[in-house]
């Protein structure tokens, strides 16, 4: 599931969600009775405001009414705070039907509104539901820029519940964006301030988005802990719809940890409360998540039918994406069974969804799952066909993956920078108030001399200072990025060799090799190009500068394919990563390890390394 996938409802921070009950006829009638009794106009605008709160959830018709009422008297007043409230509530009003720039445009006027009031803490806490919409309609970059404009607000206000929401939402931009180190850092600074607010609502809420950010990045033990002490907070305010939800990414994560009786209890918990509730989005996950459990316990026939039940749940709610992996998973479970002809009708119903969405974590699944049941009927040729697709679409989801890696690092980097400058310019406001102070007090000629001179000191020092942390900031961020090109060098040697024994096993099954021969060579031509270590040295000399120069003239018999070894001993990688990199076996590179032991004349392996990191 996409991280998107994960929220499929916002509600905004000034709004608060009202249930109808009779107490809500008792308060109509009391809010008439005040309006019937007055004179003054914006008491009236006022109470009209706040009976379209009340029916804003069951009568559209009435609500519409109501806040035409309401701007007609503002406006008649020239209350221009109350026509700042009304076209938040205008703007609450069409995002419930759906009318997102609608919503979007009377938001921009109550920020305009509230900007020429002065009051820019209102304008702030409105613009933050301008960044919700944004994020919702997948501008996240306008949507962080928002967050980015407020928080300095929210804290310049002391107001830490509007804080807290500010960091929650970078958080859920981090994730759309694919960049889980900046949404686990934000979604924990929300958490921290919600704590010290006690709020249970948004700890819960917190909580749960820290449990799905371990669950995309495959920590389930982490995701399970932490999902059950959002269910925990969600319960103590009886919230079932959310427990409900809960329960549901509890079992998934349970399933990966083949924890399975756990997870089906959790499951059926989660359709007791959903189907109370009619949430039918979460019923759907039920019955796929079922049905995955099933799969894994190997009862195809039962995972077939729960699948299917899902997807039927999907299509009257409309989530193709959801729809195409309920259709992937049931071509699997009948590929499993050994139905081909069944397992190639859904799984091309998947394809034409994923070529429809032209989503390619959809199509890269759905090609090697074709090019498995395609090889289950003997038609090779096809198979080889939709092998050589996923091969493709993984490079490209590997390469945006990395990019996307290195991203974040330039993000993270450039947001240490820029709370450098701005403790910086703290430290200069200090030190302007310092200078204040002595001039202010009538002190001698000679103190101020002096308390020019130590300013002067001190702003040298400030500069050295500065002028270091940018440098280190600098070496920290070519650190990153080195660690990133590495990682990325081990994993693409690890799929092509992958990939290779797949097709070496297929051609021993073929007739004809001429195609397998062919792509077995494109495969070897990749793992042994040296384009990718002449970038990765590039990276290595920018942060260990002179290090190659050094072992040369320590060591002069050293070899080149030595000298690699000791640059990755260097980044202290393992065993396994070195061994991708330089596409040898963990077991050869044990006996390279030996090798150059023994020509250096070190005792053990520990000695080695503490050699490396010395040099």
């Amino acid at each position: 599931m996409k991280p998107h996938d994960y929220f499929t409802y916002f509600v905004f921070s000034f709004l608060l969600t009202t249930i109808w009950s009779q107490e809500n006829e008792q308060k109509i009638d009391s809010i008439f009775a005040i309006i019937n009794e007055t004179q003054v106009d914006t008491i009236k605008a006022r109470n009209y405001l706040a009976l379209s709160d009340l029916t804003m959830y069951n009568d559209q018709k009435k609500t519409l009414e109501y806040l035409e009422q309401a701007q007609s008297l503002y406006q008649k007043s020239n209350n221009d705070k109350g026509v700042a409230k009304l076209y938040a509530q205008k703007a609450n009003y069409y995002y419930r039907l759906g009318q997102i720039d609608s919503a979007r445009h009377y938001l921009v006027n109550s920020v305009d509104k509230s900007l020429e009031l002065g009051d820019t803490l209102r304008a702030s806490v409105i613009r933050h539901n301008i960044g919700i919409l944004d994020h919702y309609q997948g501008n996240t970059e306008s949507a962080n820029t928002i967050m980015e404009i407020n928080i300095p607000v929210f804290k310049r206000f002391n107001d830490s519940l509007h804080l807290g929401n500010a960091y929650l939402l970078k958080g859920k931009i981090g994730m759309t964006n694919g960049f889980f180190n900046i949404a686990l850092l934000e979604t924990q600074n929300a958490l921290k301030i919600h704590r010290a607010l006690n709020d249970d609502f948004r700890i819960a809420e917190d909580l749960f988005q820290i449990g799905i950010i371990y669950q995309t990045t495959e920590d389930h033990q982490n995701a399970i802990a932490i999902f059950e002490e959002s269910i925990d907070n969600y319960r103590k305010i009886e919230n079932d719809q959310s427990v409900a939800q809960v329960l549901n990414y509890l079992a998934d994560s349970k399933i990966k940890l083949q924890q399975y009786e756990s997870a089906e209890k959790d499951l059926e918990d989660a359709m007791a409360l959903s189907r109370k509730l009619e949430y039918n989005a979460n019923i759907a996950r039920v019955y796929f998540n079922m049905g995955l459990l099933e799969f894994k316990r190997e009862d195809y026939p039962e995972a077939i039918s729960h699948f299917k039940s899902s997807l039927e749940v999907w299509k009257t709610i409309g989530s193709p994406y959801n729809e195409a992996t309920s259709l992937y998973y049931m071509a699997q479970a009948y590929e499993k069974e050994g139905d081909f002809a069944n397992a190639l009708s859904y799984v091309d119903a998947s394809l034409a969804i994923g070529d429809q969405l032209g989503d390619p974590e959809i199509l890269g699944k759905v090609y090697l799952t074709k090019a498995n049941i395609l090889e289950g009927l003997k038609n090779y040729d096809g198979a080889l066909a939709y092998f050589k697709m996923n091969k493709a679409i993984s490079d490209s989801i590997f390469t945006l993956n990395r990019t996307k890696a290195t991203e974040e690092l330039k993000t993270i980097y450039e947001t240490e920078k820029k709370e450098q400058q701005i403790v910086l310019l703290e430290q200069e406001a200090k030190v302007s108030n310092l200078q204040k102070l002595l001039l202010g007090g009538g002190l001698g000629l000679s103190v101020l001399v002096f308390g020019f001179g130590f300013y002067g000191i001190r702003q040298k020092l400030k500069r050295n200072k500065a002028e270091k942390a940018k440098l280190d900031a600098e070496l920290a961020f070519k650190k990153k990025e080195l660690t990133t090109h590495a990682l990325h060098l081990a994993k693409k040697n690890e799929v092509l060799e992958g990939l290779k024994l797949q097709a070496e096993e297929l051609k021993k099954e073929e007739a004809s090799t001429k195609g397998y021969q062919q792509l077995i060579r494109t495969i070897n031509f990749d793992l042994q190009d040296d384009t990718n270590w002449k970038n990765f040295s590039h990276y290595f000399e920018q942060v260990h500068k002179d290090f190659n120069k050094n072992v040369k003239a320590r060591f002069p018999e050293i070899t080149s394919n030595e000298l690699r070894l000791l640059a990755l001993m260097k980044m202290n990688l393992s065993s396994k990563e070195i061994a991708n990199i330089l596409n040898i076996s963990q077991e050869g590179i044990k006996k390279a390890r030996y090798r150059l032991r023994k020509k250096l004349n070190i005792a053990t392996e520990d000695s080695l390394q503490d050699l490396v990191l010395s040099l």
